[in-house]
């Protein structure tokens, strides 16, 4: 479904992407591990058409992506919410998509049990806890049903409780509804946990792709080994 051929970014004359070229499946969760100022952040902006290479082509449906698609959903590390209430952050994807008013009762219905916020649908979204905050987001996120869902950090500065909650309902919703993930993370044991695929970058490179498992128990590449073990800043 998404294809990245020969992918380079530059910015003030630095290099930030260094040829990347790259598949991802329909239906699977993707990782995307690596030091910071690897260029993950800035392979997620290229992919989702926010931001266009300056060498290199990004591939939906084996078609040039120009920029963005209805398709694809992002949530970035630090969202923001609309100072609404959660209900209407949730419904906002839904309405601007043109859902009727039932298909949007039914959906919300739906997201706000599997996100674990029913309790929470009529509060202000600025009166939320922080862990209340990325569930909200990630359930905007996810509400239209994208075939691409694409997430930056999704649990970052969340305590473990409410990270295994963001997780387990991500991996509900996404595996039910066969939603295609790519996420970046810093946590590699969260990689571990949810990716079926994890791709490796570092300085601006794709330095390793492959299962989960085999990335973390048997990676072929030296850097990837030395990322694993804490060996590389």
């Amino acid at each position: 479904m998404l294809e990245i051929k020969n992918i380079s970014q530059y910015y003030n004359g630095r290099q930030v992407l260094k040829g990347i070229s790259c598949r991802f499946q329909e239906g699977k969760i993707h990782g995307i591990i690596g030091p910071n100022g690897a260029g993950k952040s800035t392979l997620l902006r290229i992919m989702t058409g926010m931001e266009q290479p300056q060498k290199g082509q990004v591939l939906w449906d084996g078609k040039l992506l120009k920029g963005p698609t209805p398709e694809v959903t992002c949530m970035w590390q630090k969202p923001y919410l609309f100072q609404t209430s959660v209900r209407e952050n949730i419904l906002y994807g839904l309405k601007i998509r043109n859902w009727s008013r039932e298909e949007q009762e039914q959906r919300l219905k739906v997201i706000l049990d599997r996100f674990h916020l029913n309790e929470q649908a009529r509060r202000p979204a600025d009166s939320l806890s922080g862990g209340e905050g990325a569930r909200v987001a990630l359930a905007r996120t996810v509400a239209p049903r994208p075939r691409l869902l694409v997430l930056d950090e999704p649990a970052a500065n969340l305590d473990p409780f409410h990270t295994s909650l963001l997780e387990n309902s991500l991996l509900e919703v996404c595996l039910d509804e066969g939603m295609t993930v790519i996420m970046v993370t810093h946590d590699m044991f969260q990689a571990k946990r949810i990716a079926q695929e994890t791709l490796f970058i570092c300085d601006g490179s794709l330095e390793e792709q492959g299962t989960t498992e085999q990335i973390f128990n048997s990676p072929q590449s030296e850097k990837t080994r030395k990322f694993i073990r804490g060996e590389l800043p």
